[in-house]
This record gives C-alpha cells, sequence and structure tokens, in this order.
C-alpha cells in the first residue's frame, strides 16, 4: 500500500522519535552538532535522572517487563530536548508552543512528563505559561496494574511562550 518493504518500515521507524522499547540509541550531537545545549539541559534535569538511575537499576535486578524501557525513556526525553531546543530556535519571540502529552509509569515509578518537559523548556528559551490537566484519569498499563495496583496519572495540555 505504501510502497515501502518491512525493512524499510523497520529503518524509518527507528528515525521517528524514540517511544517504543524497539528504538535504538541515536547519536543526535552527530545529527546537530548545536544540540549540545539540549543534552547538557537534560542531563542537569534532576527528576529526569533519578527516574533513569531508578530504572536502569531495575533493569539490573532482572525485573523490568522489557530491559528497553530505560533506553526508550532517556531516548524520548533527550530528543523531546533537542525538539523544544529547535522549536525555541524558529519560533518568533511571544509565540505560543502548545503540546499534549500523558505521564506515564514504569516499574511502579511515575514519570511525570509535563513537570520534566515544562522544566527543559524554561531552560530552553520558554516560559512556561500553563500546564492544564484534562478531566478524567488515564490508568496505567495492564501490566503495571497487576503488580503495582491502578495508579491514575494525568494528561495534560502544555502551553509554553517563546521567551
Amino acid at each position: 500500500m505504501l510502497a515501502i518493504s518491512e525493512k524499510g518500515l523497520a529503518a524509518l521507524r527507528q528515525e521517528m522519535l524514540s517511544c517504543t522499547v524497539e528504538n535504538r540509541p541515536k547519536d543526535l550531537l552527530a545529527m546537530n552538532q548545536n544540540w549540545d545545549l539540549a543534552l547538557s539541559v537534560a542531563d542537569s534535569q534532576a527528576l529526569l535522572q533519578a527516574i533513569l538511575k531508578y530504572l536502569d537499576n531495575q533493569k539490573l535486578r532482572g525485573v523490568l517487563n522489557n530491559n528497553g524501557i530505560p533506553r526508550m525513556i532517556r531516548g524520548y526525553f533527550y530528543e523531546m530536548a533537542c525538539i523544544i531546543q529547535e522549536c525555541s530556535r524558529v519560533l518568533k519571540s511571544g509565540a505560543l508552543l502548545f503540546m499534549v502529552n500523558d505521564n506515564v509509569r514504569y516499574a511502579g515509578v511515575s514519570v511525570s512528563v509535563d513537570l520534566i518537559l515544562s522544566n527543559l523548556a524554561e531552560k530552553l528559551g520558554f516560559t512556561v505559561e500553563n500546564i492544564l490537566i484534562l478531566p478524567g484519569n488515564k490508568g496505567n498499563s495492564s501490566q503495571q496494574m497487576g503488580n503495582h495496583g491502578r495508579y491514575p496519572l494525568r494528561k495534560c495540555v502544555y502551553v509554553w511562550r517563546k521567551q
């Protein structure tokens, strides 16, 4: 239908934003040397680093349901830092950026995607105008509920203004 082979589709998936455990790490600086700021901002984000340390530890203990989870989370946030930096670069001063995203939970730990990304955005040229919590409680995955109980997670709209 799309005139693309299975191999081509797999290659395309690897080029997309890391959001599945199948994604391999990307050399972001090789893609764009100007992303060193975004990567250092992600390196210094305390909550993100604590979550990554916890997930890496859970992987070493052999208790994750998929060992690709720490790599996926790391890839997602570091790639998003680069995307946020690019948005800051191309948007005019005063422009609004809206994003809709869910928080997630892995190995019993809640990942506050809204707070982490908004903190990254503040360090990369945005002011956080608002984080709107959408009605309804998104539940965690069935694997999480089986091991850690049902825990409602926020789905939010972020409103950021380019400085």
